[in-house]
Parts: structure tokens; sequence; C-alpha cells
């Protein structure tokens, strides 16, 4: 009983909805407090698998961990709460309401200045929020397409474009990784990690760009690729919009059409609707 219920398993149920589980890490003595090695609490992991958990059983998972005392306002390393997690990834406003009504604190942001409001997934959890927040949408940079579903094949060919960027980014001095990691967390970990061994700023890097599986997975169902990126030396405002404008243009430059509102604290949107 011991090994099954041990304390970092309960991150993983969480994130997959498994509602059984979860109740069985906790009546075994899991900390609902605790930390994933990423920074995440187990109720951050399930705002996280909201954007692949079936609604009800995502919910449960977040009344559940909330009830057992899972804290609302942790904040990851980058300084988001669960309540910013599931308005990032949740499809519908349910999560994030379930959060309100716990008390969790709608008015927050990124520690790069990020508002919750510049990164919700879903045009109503947006909406939401503003009520209650009592801010205003940000207004797109350009009009939303509507949704469209890539087949494989389309994925694929996509996917080989991009690659070409991520090589034209990498010789301007970007570390540039596809795919990596499953979360932004685990993305920047990669992406720091090859900073440091390529020679980071000494060695005249600029940075990094990155995608995750979650980015690609939303992507697919989309045809909407969101970046994520960090400027050297320091991560400030103006490195990373300096960086960040030479992530646009080279996309830009390889046929793809990208929208971003020049912030440093939101990510470019790569639309991969040509050829559907």
């Amino acid at each position: 009983m011991t090994a099954r219920f041990n304390q970092s398993t309960i991150f993983e149920a969480a994130r997959l909805g498994d509602v059984q589980a979860v109740q069985d890490h906790i009546r075994a003595g899991a900390d609902v407090s605790a930390v994933s090695p990423h920074g995440f609490t187990a109720l951050q992991m399930a705002a996280i698998g909201a954007d692949t958990t079936p609604v009800e059983r995502n919910l449960a998972v977040l009344d559940l961990l909330v009830r057992s005392g899972s804290p609302l306002e942790h904040r990851s390393a980058d300084g988001r709460t669960a309540l910013f997690l599931a308005a990032e990834f949740a499809p519908s406003t349910d999560a994030v309401q379930l959060l309100l009504d716990a008390g969790a604190e709608a008015d927050v942001a990124t520690n790069a200045g990020q508002h919750v409001l510049c990164n919700v997934m879903m045009p109503a959890v947006g909406e939401l929020l503003a009520r209650v927040t009592g801010r205003p949408v940000p207004p797109p940079t350009a009009p939303e397409p509507d949704p469209v579903r890539m087949r494989a094949a389309q994925w694929r060919a996509a996917s080989d474009r991009i690659t070409t960027v991520f090589e034209a980014l990498t010789d301007a001095g970007v570390v540039a990784l596809p795919d990596t990691g499953r979360t932004q967390e685990d993305g920047f970990a990669d992406c720091a990690e090859a900073y440091r061994k390529r020679g980071g700023a000494a060695a005249g890097l600029h940075g990094f760009c990155y995608y995750t599986r979650q980015d690609t997975n939303r992507a697919k169902r989309t045809s909407r690729l969101p970046l994520a990126f960090w400027g050297a030396p320091e991560g400030g405002p103006g490195d990373m919009e300096r960086v960040g404008d030479l992530i646009v243009r080279t996309f830009r430059a390889h046929g793809f059409g990208v929208t971003w509102n020049g912030s440093g604290g939101s990510r470019p949107v790569v639309d991969l609707r040509d050829g559907i």
C-alpha cells in the first residue's frame, strides 16, 4: 500500500483526473500542500490537466483537492497559481469558476508581469475573469480564426516547416527546441539547460524559444501553435521584447502568420491553417 500511494504519484493522478487514485493518496497520507519536482502542487497539476481530462473528472479532482486543503495561491517558479493555470488550460469556465468559488484570487499575473487575462484559452474564461477583476479583456492583435482540427499528415507537414524555422532561429543565436517537455515548466527547464550548455550570453546567445507537448496537442485541435520564449541576459521586458520580435519576424519570413501584441508577457501564436 505504501509503495502504491507514495507522495510523487498524486501529482500524476491529479493531472489525469483519476478521482479514486487522488482520494486513495490523500487517505494514505499524501501531503496536498507538497510540490512536485517542477514546483507544482497537486491542485495546480489538476488545473493543467483540464486541457485533456473529461470535465466531470477534472472538476471532481479539483474539488477534492480544494476541500483537502491544497493551497489555492501557491505559485509555480514562473508565478502561475492554480487559477492562472486553469484559465490557461481549461476548455470551459467550469474549473475557473470552481476555484473562484473556493476563494482563489482572480487578479493574478506571472513573475514576468503576464496577467491571467492575457493567457486565457477560451474567450468565455476571459469574459468571466474580466467581470470578476474589473479589468478589460485585452483586444486580440488580429481576429481569432475559427479552430480547425489538423489531420495527422497536415501536422507532420507543419511540423517540418516549423523545424526549418527553428533551425533558422538556432543560426540566429536562439536556442530553439520543438515539442520539448509536457508543460511550460518542463520546456523552460529543457531550454535553460541547453542554453547553459551552449555557453549562454557569453557565447552570444540571445535567449530561447520552445513549444511543449501540451502546445502541440492544442495546435492539432485548433491549427494555432503558441510559442514560449525567454530573452537573455536577464529576462527583463526589453530582453523579452527583443527576442520575441526576432522569433516573430523569423516565422513570418518563412511564410507563417503570427499574432503577438509585442509584449514579453504574452505568447506569439503561429497560424498553421495554411494548406488546410
